[in-house]
C-alpha cells in the first residue's frame, strides 16, 4: 500500500468539500421557526396582531404597542425529545436525542404619554428569543453499490492522470483510483462496483439567538407601531461519524474498513431590521402587517475538523487529521407578514397570520471568493416559502386561561429538486396561570418535518428522513 497518509488527506478533502459553505448552509441560517415564551408557543405563534407577547417582537413589533404595564419574561425551560426515521437504501434506521435549552428572556417597559395628546403611550423592549433551533440526530445503516470514491471518479473523468489536482491527484496518488488500461484519462476505484456496509451518525447541535432592541408607540388605542433592531447570534454545529467496510469480503485493495470523523462548526453574528403596523378598527378586530430586512451575517466563521482511522488486513491501522478555517458572509431573504386577530368579549382570541421568504434571494460572498457556483445553487434549487400560524386563548376563568394553535411552513425547494419537500407542522396547545403580578405558562408543541440528506456531495443515494420533536415549554414573569 503505497502513501497511506495521501489516501487520508484525499477522504478528509472529500467530505470537507460536501459540507464547505455552500447552497445547504444557505438555506439551514436563513430558517426561522419562531421559538420564545410558553405563551407564544401554545397559541401557534399567532400574536402579530393580538400583541402583548414580548416574542412577537421578533414577528411583528408593533404588538409592543399594546403593552400597558411593564412586564418582565424569562423561559427557562424548554425540553426538546426528537425521534427521526431515517430511511437509507431500504433501511430505516430511527435515532432520537434529548435537549435542553432556555428560549427566551426579555423585559418591556411602559410609558404613558400625558397630556391633550392623541398619543396613549409609548414602549421599549430589550431581550431575546430562540428563532431556530438546529438539534437533532440522523443514522444510517446499509449494503450498497454506493462509494465516496464515485464522487472522486466523477470529476476526474476525462483528465489525463498527469494533469491531475486536488481531490483528484491525491486519489491517483493513493492507489484509490487508477486508469483503465489503455488509457491515460478514464478511471475506475476500487470500491466501486462493490457491496459495502456504510454506516454514519449525523449529529446537529446549535441554534439562532435573536436578541431585540424594540420601540413602540400606541396611538389613541387604534393604531399601534413599532420597530425591531435585531442581532441573530448563529451557533451551528454537525459532526459526523462515517464508515464504509466490504460488506461480502474482508478486504479492499488491502483496506479492512475505515471511519471519517468530520466536524464542522459555524459562528457568527447578523443584523436585521423589522417594522410593524397593527390597526384596530372596532373593538373587537386588529389587523396587521410587519416588513423584515434581510439579515445580513459578516464573517462567519467556518472550522472544519477531520480525523480519519483506517484498518487493514495486514493488522496495522492509520489516523491523522485536518483542520480548515474560513469565514464568509451571508445574506438571507426579505420578509413580510399579514395578520388577524378576533377579540371576543375581552376574554378569548382568535388569530391568523400568513408569513412570505423567497429562498431564492439568499446570497453568499466574500472577498477572497465569489462563490458563483453556490449562488447559483441557490436559485436553482430554492424558491418561495409560506408560512401560516392559528392560533387561540381563552380565559376560563380570570386567572386561568387555555391555549391551542397550529403552524405550516410550506417547501422552499422548487419542483424536481428534492425527493423529499421539506414542509414543517408545528401543533402545539397550553395553559396560563395568571395573578395581579405573577404568571406563569406551560406548552407542548409537536413538530413534524421530513427532508433529505445526502452523505456526499448530493451524490448517490440521499438518506430521506422524517422527524418528530416533541417540545415543553414553561414561561415565569411579572407585570408591573
Amino acid at each position: 500500500m503505497k502513501k497511506i497518509a495521501s489516501f487520508i488527506i484525499v477522504i478528509m478533502a472529500l467530505c470537507g468539500a460536501v459540507r464547505a459553505q455552500g447552497d445547504y448552509e444557505a438555506f439551514t441560517f436563513s430558517q426561522a421557526d419562531y421559538l420564545g415564551t410558553a405563551r407564544f408557543m401554545g397559541a401557534g405563534g399567532a400574536f402579530g396582531a393580538t400583541g402583548g407577547d414580548f416574542s412577537a417582537l421578533s414577528t411583528n413589533p408593533a404588538s409592543i404597542g399594546l403593552f400597558k404595564r411593564n412586564e418582565v419574561t424569562f423561559t427557562p425551560m424548554m425540553l426538546n425529545f426528537n425521534y427521526t426515521d431515517n430511511y437509507y437504501c431500504g433501511t430505516n434506521t430511527p435515532s432520537q436525542k434529548f435537549k435542553y435549552t432556555v428560549p427566551q428572556a426579555g423585559i418591556v417597559s411602559a410609558h404613558e404619554i400625558r397630556g391633550d395628546n392623541n398619543w396613549k403611550s409609548w414602549q421599549f423592549g430589550f431581550g431575546y428569543n430562540r428563532i431556530k433551533d438546529f438539534n437533532g440526530t440522523l443514522r444510517t445503516n446499509a449494503v450498497t453499490h454506493n462509494t465516496l470514491m464515485d464522487m472522486v471518479l466523477n470529476h476526474v473523468d476525462g483528465i489525463p492522470y498527469n494533469n491531475l489536482t486536488g481531490d483528484g491527484y491525491l486519489a491517483w496518488n493513493s492507489w484509490l483510483i487508477d486508469t483503465i488500461s489503455g488509457t491515460n484519462d478514464q478511471y475506475y476505484s476500487f470500491f466501486s462496483d462493490q457491496d459495502i456496509a456504510q454506516h454514519a451518525v449525523v449529529t446537529r447541535s446549535g441554534a439562532i439567538d435573536e436578541m431585540v432592541i424594540s420601540v413602540g408607540g400606541n396611538y389613541n388605542d387604534k393604531l399601534y407601531i413599532g420597530g425591531t433592531l435585531a442581532f441573530p447570534f448563529l451557533n451551528f454545529k454537525e459532526a459526523c461519524s462515517y464508515s464504509e467496510e466490504p460488506a461480502n469480503q474482508d478486504n479492499i485493495n488491502g483496506i479492512r474498513d475505515y471511519t471519517l470523523n468530520s466536524e464542522q462548526q459555524n459562528s457568527g453574528t447578523g443584523v436585521n431590521f423589522k417594522i410593524g403596523l397593527i390597526y384596530q378598527p372596532v373593538d373587537f378586530l386588529r389587523i396587521g402587517a410587519a416588513f423584515h430586512t434581510p439579515t445580513y451575517y459578516w464573517k462567519v466563521r467556518d472550522r472544519f475538523i477531520r480525523s480519519m482511522i483506517t484498518h487493514y488486513s495486514n493488522g496495522t491501522s492509520s489516523e491523522d487529521s485536518y483542520n480548515n478555517y474560513t469565514t464568509f458572509t451571508l445574506t438571507t431573504p426579505l420578509k413580510f407578514n399579514v395578520n388577524a386577530s378576533f377579540l371576543i368579549a375581552k376574554r378569548a382570541f382568535i388569530a391568523a397570520e400568513y408569513e412570505f421568504e423567497d429562498y431564492s434571494k439568499a446570497t453568499l460572498y466574500d472577498d477572497h471568493y465569489d462563490y458563483i457556483h453556490e449562488n447559483d445553487a441557490i436559485r436553482t434549487k430554492y424558491g418561495v416559502s409560506h408560512t401560516l400560524r392559528v392560533g387561540g386563548e381563552i380565559n376560563v376563568t380570570q386567572g386561568f386561561a387555555l391555549r391551542a394553535g397550529y403552524r405550516l411552513k410550506t417547501s422552499p425547494y422548487k419542483m424536481g429538486n428534492s425527493p423529499y419537500d421539506n414542509t414543517a407542522h408545528f401543533i402545539s396547545a397550553g395553559l396560563g396561570f395568571r395573578g395581579k403580578i405573577m404568571f406563569l405558562d406551560l406548552a407542548y408543541v409537536l413538530r413534524m418535518s421530513k427532508d433529505a440528506y445526502w452523505l456526499f456531495d448530493a451524490y448517490g443515494t440521499p438518506c430521506e428522513y422524517k422527524a418528530k420533536t416533541h417540545s415543553v415549554v414553561a414561561t415565569i414573569g411579572c407585570k408591573f
